[in-house]
């Protein structure tokens, strides 16, 4: 399995396996949080390709899929200058 990454969550005690594809995705949200449309502008400049419906929603859920495994969790960012 050259295209598999296992992670291990300390919290729950799981281990997780991803594809490439998966990891890239959490690897771009384990950088800095990112709201669906940034992360879909970061693949398309990772991947030097405009993403398809398709794969947009592969990256759904694929995200969806790690909030079931308690790997993401959502961010509420404040807007400037409000507590």
């Amino acid at each position: 399995m050259d295209d598999a990454h296992v992670i291990y969550d300390a919290r729950s005690g799981h281990s997780q396996v991803l594809n490439d594809f998966a990891r890239e995705i959490l690897a771009l949200i384990e950088d800095e949080p990112r709201d669906l449309e940034g992360l879909f502008k970061e693949l398309e400049h990772i991947l030097e390709i405009s993403l398809e419906a398709d794969l947009k929603e592969q990256v759904l859920t694929t995200l969806v899929a790690f909030d079931k495994m308690g790997l993401i969790e959502p961010a509420v960012l404040q807007e400037e200058g409000k507590p």
